[in-house]
């Protein structure tokens, strides 16, 4: 899958310095023309820019020091460009002087030039050019001479150079991939095997040699590249040290004289004898192949030029050596079997060299030190990989595989042998692979399926030594589902259906990482190189398909529905249930649509929703193939406006909806809770909402906000939590805290303790004069504020952030919070280094007052965002051994009787932060003494990630003055931020007693639901209630109106 080309939203171009003296720096802009130095437009101008000239601006730098140590004089200055669009710029140009001007300062590392910086929207393949894809298409392009051997040799220099030695595993990573596609373009015949270099077959062994022992070193030493080392050793024979290589040279010399074939030209003998002695290459196995076709056919040359076909051997090929083989072998009967036996060990000369994933021959190589259960599955695999029965082909495979684990590959060491076992595991895996993809068709019953995806799964894992975390605790969680099957368990399939949801997300992330690292250096190394267009175009897609991650993703597939069947899912979650009618509008994200006003009713069908993003003017539904949380704030604003918001797990049933593009249709949800249509006329679609009464502008009643003053304080406690100074989320905290001390609550639920910096800190930290250069920028970019498109919008608002993340705490703040913390129960930061990442988090929270879904909301409504406040809640972060979110009313049905629920490992922000997979989720009945009914579990969790926090931390939440209003739920809009990073790790299903152990699974979901009833009841209203549970105890965090 070539990755999709992405969009730049904005560009920045920032200038640094050393110069002891204050500088100022003279530029312009490049428009139409690269070269071309004009007046800027306002849109970029950084503060403090003055226009000098009709062509030029001056902005001085500003003083940085906050990256460096105290002593280090920094300057710098920061311009924000447009990005794609019709504001783009094609360049900046600049030089620096001095204040008084009498000296000036340009660039004379390029002959005193002006300084540069392009923007120029270059092609993909240029976009990613870098030193080491430099140096590649240098020596494949260049000179006049080239061959395998030399490519091999470089390609070991490199892998030495970026790899062995490079200390970053990232830029290792990045580097493997690249040398990876240019071995492969190699392999699959693109690149010249010889141009004007005799090779001596020795010397091209001996260099493949040497780079595939390099490669088994990089296995054994660096884990991070395994997958990558495999990859590459796919694409390079083994090579031998001068002997083997110098076979191929000898022996067919030894052949021809053996059955007294002269070596005279003009027979086809004499020039493949020509052409191996002057550049053997793996083509050499498939002409010796098809001349043994062509004997043991007697003599056929249909199965001659039949074998150099399938081989990618043509004609013209043939012709093209510059030793050409242009005549066709002559049948000689009276020599046949003598040949014949010459040649099938002739055979094995070339692959032993050429071929290292040859099987017999890597088996060959191993035998003697493998184990007998080991050498009785491959001898097995060799006997039978051909079998129409894939099950045991396959089994076989994978018992050889393991076996090659405990051989050495599992915990390897020794360099040598890993890439025999490499080699021979290559093959095995290419074997397995291509019978499950022939035979995988005929299997059609369940336990075949389920049979066959457990076998595939496997197989991945045991291919992507590097990155198949998610995968093996995939497959550990699946085979305890199968247990439960086979014991006739009732939820197996939707347990299943979860896993498989999983492993389908694990295989999407493997080939976009593929796609990503890939396909940009296959555009530079293809088109410099002149590769096939095609080839080019479809590298990343290739390498997919051609390996075991296309096979499961196609048994995913297959088995899917069986599941949804089986567990009696329908094809639809609705996210928020509406009628409405409108016109169908086919896009590719929601994201790219989030800043548009759509003038006629408009259903959104979806490739991708996040959930992150804004729902936009005039869309009334919005349909997506996407998992989304109900708790996202794009499910929040569809409940909120009344939009129809659903989830479709049927692709076909999506595509319906798809090819209604541009027509008129009405929606309605069924009372199985699926989406049904009817296309209507284009006139009708008023009408049609009018009648079902359909408002789709939930929170059409007028509101607003109002500006709030800073009130003196730049902290407070919980007893002074006032609407005058904090947001809902600290008056509800306090609400609980009452409810709890007066018997509202269980005293069971658990409240964190809370303090708060309250409205208007913000503004009057701005205000002061240690921020006046920030108030003065901030003041500048929120007046440019261009929204006319989403680029621009994006780039606008991202500017404003930057500018609020410099702000510095006036004296005394920082005091007043710690002080008003202590007395609140809550530890500050301990030194000097806890309170940065602390002020950190707290202007990243102010600073998402400026994120784009917030602006754009906003907008839509008509509030004022000059108006906007906010006040921080500041709480500690309790590491959680799961989080939940709690609907005391279930917003799929609208029914007040049930309770809804969203159950993930770890931090919540898995589950608010829009990260791809679901959660576990349930529902109760409530009763009316306040008690529940037993949890009925909806759908078991297929997230990969979990979050943790690393050390006892604070958490900053955003609490302004524009959530949770009457007729406006603003939930999510806004950042919430750790002083410290949470780290990432697998999620591990298989031993959660959450999902596998059923009393203390329905113990804890029962005391999660209990908890929201109670808070429900003792509110008096629907809550979202956000928490956690830790050791068996539940703890709410925050609580907020539902929507």
């Amino acid at each position: 899958m070539s990755a999709p080309r992405r969009k730049i939203t904005g560009r920045s171009v920032v200038l640094t310095t050393n110069a002891l003296e204050p500088l100022i720096c003279h530029w312009g802009v490049a428009k139409e023309e690269p070269g071309e130095w004009v007046l800027a437009p306002k849109l970029v101008h950084p503060a403090g820019t003055e226009a000098v000239s009709h062509m030029s601006c001056e902005t001085p730098l500003e003083e940085f020091t906050d990256l460096f140590d105290e002593c280090a004089y920094m300057q710098r200055l920061e311009f924000n460009l447009p990005g794609d669009g019709p504001n783009e710029l094609m360049g900046l140009h600049f030089v620096f002087r001095n204040v008084d001007g009498t000296a000036w300062y340009k660039d004379t590392s390029n002959g005193n030039a002006n300084y540069h910086a392009s923007c120029i929207r270059v092609k993909e393949e240029d976009r990613v050019a870098d030193e080491l894809v430099d140096t590649i298409t240098r020596a494949e392009a260049g000179g006049s001479w080239w061959s395998l051997m030399h490519r091999f040799n470089l390609a070991r220099s490199l892998l030495e150079k970026y790899c062995v030695q490079g200390e970053d595993s990232a830029k290792a990573q990045s580097a493997a991939a690249k040398i990876f596609v240019w071995l492969r373009y190699s392999s699959i015949r693109q690149l010249t095997w010889q141009r004007n270099y005799n090779v001596k077959p020795r010397e091209l062994s001996s260099a493949q040699s040497r780079l595939t022992h390099m490669l088994a070193e990089i296995y054994v030493t660096k884990p991070h590249l395994r997958d990558m080392a495999r990859l590459m050793l796919g694409t390079v024979g083994k090579g031998g040290e001068g002997g083997q290589g110098q076979q191929i040279r000898d022996e067919i010399l030894n052949i021809m004289h053996r059955n007294n074939i002269k070596e005279v030209k003009g027979i086809w003998m004499e020039e493949w004898h020509q052409k191996l002695h002057n550049n053997t290459t793996p083509d050499d196995i498939i002409i010796c192949q098809a001349y043994l076709d062509f004997l043991r056919s007697d003599g056929n040359l249909g199965a001659y030029w039949h074998t150099l076909s399938e081989g990618g051997v043509t004609k013209e090929r043939l012709e093209s050596f510059e030793r050409p083989v242009r005549s066709e072998p002559i049948w000689r009967p009276n020599i046949k079997d003598n040949l014949i036996r010459d040649f099938e060990n002739y055979l094995k000369i070339l692959k032993s060299v050429h071929s290292g994933a040859d099987l017999a021959e890597s088996y060959d190589a191993c035998r003697s030190r493998l184990s007998d259960v080991t050498r009785g599955a491959v001898e097995y695999v060799i006997a039978q990989q051909s079998s129409g029965d894939i099950f045991p082909v396959v089994n076989a495979c994978l018992e050889a595989r393991h076996g090659l684990r405990d051989a050495g590959l599992g915990d390897p060491s020794d360099a040598p042998w890993c890439r025999e076992l490499l080699y021979l595991d290559l093959s095995i895996a290419d074997i397995s692979n291509r019978a499950i993809q022939r035979g995988s068709d005929g299997v059609t019953d369940t336990e075949g399926l389920l049979e066959l995806t457990d076998m595939v799964l496997e197989d991945l894992c045991l291919s992507l030594p590097s990155t198949n975390d998610d995968l093996l605790y995939s497959l550990m969680n699946w085979r305890r589902i199968r247990d439960l099957q086979r014991a006739g368990d009732a939820a197996w399939a939707l347990r299943a259906k979860a896993t498989v949801d999983r492993v389908r997300l694990a295989v999407t992330e493997h080939a976009v990482a593929i796609s990503d690292s890939m396909q940009p250096a296959a555009h530079t190394i293809g088109t410099r190189c002149d590769c096939d267009k095609w080839v080019v175009d479809l590298f990343s897609e290739e390498v997919i398909r051609g390996g075991p991650a296309f096979a499961l993703s196609l048994m995913l597939t297959r088995l899917d529905p069986y599941l949804r069947r089986e567990a009696n899912m329908g094809d639809w979650q609705i996210i928020s249930p509406a009628t409405c009618a409108g016109v169908v509008a086919h896009v590719k994200t929601l994201a790219e649509v989030m800043n548009e006003t759509f003038k006629t009713p408009t259903v959104l069908v979806c490739d991708h929703v996040g959930g992150g993003e804004e729902i936009p003017s005039g869309a009334i539904a919005v349909l997506t193939g996407s998992s989304v949380d109900v708790l996202s704030h794009s499910a929040v604003r569809a409940r909120n406006g009344g939009v129809l918001f659903a989830t479709c797990y049927d692709p076909t049933l999506l595509d319906k909806f798809s090819g209604m593009n541009k027509k008129a249709v009405k929606l309605h949800v069924t009372a199985d809770e699926c989406v049904a249509f009817d296309e209507i006329a284009f006139e009708n679609i008023g009408k049609e909402n009018s009648a079902d009464g359909a408002s789709h502008n939930g929170d059409a009643q007028r509101i607003n906000i109002k500006a709030i003053d800073f009130a003196g304080d730049f902290a407070v406690s919980m007893e002074d939590f006032r609407e005058d100074l904090v947001g809902a989320k600290a008056r509800n905290t306090k609400a609980l805290r009452d409810a709890l001390k007066n018997g509202g609550i269980p005293d069971w639920i658990n409240l964190p303790v809370s303090v708060a910096i309250p409205f208007g800190t913000f503004e009057h930290v701005l205000a002061r004069p240690e921020n006046e250069k920030q108030a003065e920028t901030l003041n500048k970019l929120l007046s440019e504020i261009d929204d006319t498109t989403g680029v621009t919008l994006s780039a606008s608002l991202r500017s404003c952030r930057r500018c609020v993340r410099t702000i510095v705490p006036p004296a005394g703040m920082l005091e007043k919070l710690a002080a008003v913390m202590r007395s609140g129960g809550l530890t500050p930061p301990e030194d000097d280094d806890a309170w940065e990442l602390a002020w950190k988090a707290i202007c990243d929270v102010w600073a998402s007052k400026w994120n784009e879904r917030a602006f754009v909301s906003m907008r839509n409504r008509g509030l004022d965002h000059n108006n906007l406040r906010m006040s921080v809640l500041v709480q500690p972060v309790i590491n959680a051994d799961h989080a939940f979110v709690i609907h005391t009313v279930n917003p799929s049905t609208n029914a007040a009787d049930e309770l809804y629920a969203e159950v993930v490992q770890g931090m919540g922000e898995t589950l608010v932060g829009n990260y791809p997979g679901r959660a576990l989720s349930f529902t109760v009945k409530k009763t009316p003494d306040g008690d529940v009914s037993p949890p009925e579990i909806a759908g078991f969790p297929s997230k990969n990630t979990v979050l943790r926090v690393p050390r006892e931390t604070l958490i900053f939440r955003s609490d302004s003055n524009g959530e949770d209003l009457e007729g406006y739920a603003g939930a999510g809009l806004y950042e919430s931020v750790p002083m410290h990073a949470t780290v990432e790790h697998h999620a591990d299903y298989a031993s959660d007693p959450m999902i596998w152990d059923h009393d203390a699974s329905q113990a804890t979901l029962a005391a999660v639901a209990r908890a929201g009833a109670a808070i429900e009841r003792a509110l008096g209203a629907p809550q979202d209630v956000e928490g956690v549970v830790r050791d068996g105890r539940v703890f709410v965090v925050q609580t907020r109106p539902q929507v």
